[in-house]
């Protein structure tokens, strides 16, 4: 799943042009040398619905998509794209999976800012992605 999130989000043209290279969506953890901005993913939780009889292999999962910039006004623009990119209602394709549904869950603020008061470093925003994706149902077997 988290490459065909990655390839997802690089689809989007405006959200990959604001990144720093088309390459800038990174797994946990980034390389230390990265142009900002740029995005980390991180898989948060997932779990298997099932049924009496049947695995329904409908899989929900939690992501964690970290923005990092250079600055607050960067960032904030970023984090709308990802949003606007990510917060999708209808069947998308993500890889080789069928995303049914991914909500936008949650948002928190780390950046790593300097102790002198400067507010220089890295804007770090955390946004957290609600995925439902479906494959087919697979009977349980006893």
């Amino acid at each position: 799943m988290k490459s065909g999130i990655k390839a997802y989000l690089l689809a989007g043209t405006a959200l990959k042009a604001a990144l720093a290279s088309a390459t800038s969506v990174y797994s946990f953890p980034a390389p230390q040398d990265a142009a900002m901005p740029y995005l980390v993913l991180s898989e948060v939780s997932d779990a298997i619905q099932n049924t009496i009889g049947e695995t329904l292999d409908i899989k929900e999962e939690s992501w964690q998509v970290d923005v990092y910039a250079a600055n607050d006004l960067q960032a904030e623009a970023v984090k709308k794209l990802v949003i606007a990119r990510l917060n999708v209602a209808d069947h998308v394709e993500m890889g080789s999976y069928t995303v049914t549904s991914c909500t936008y869950s949650g948002y928190a603020e780390a950046s790593d800012l300097e102790m002198n008061g400067s507010e220089s470093g890295a804007i770090r925003k955390i946004l957290t992605f609600d995925f439902i994706r479906d494959n087919e149902v697979t009977p349980i077997t006893p």
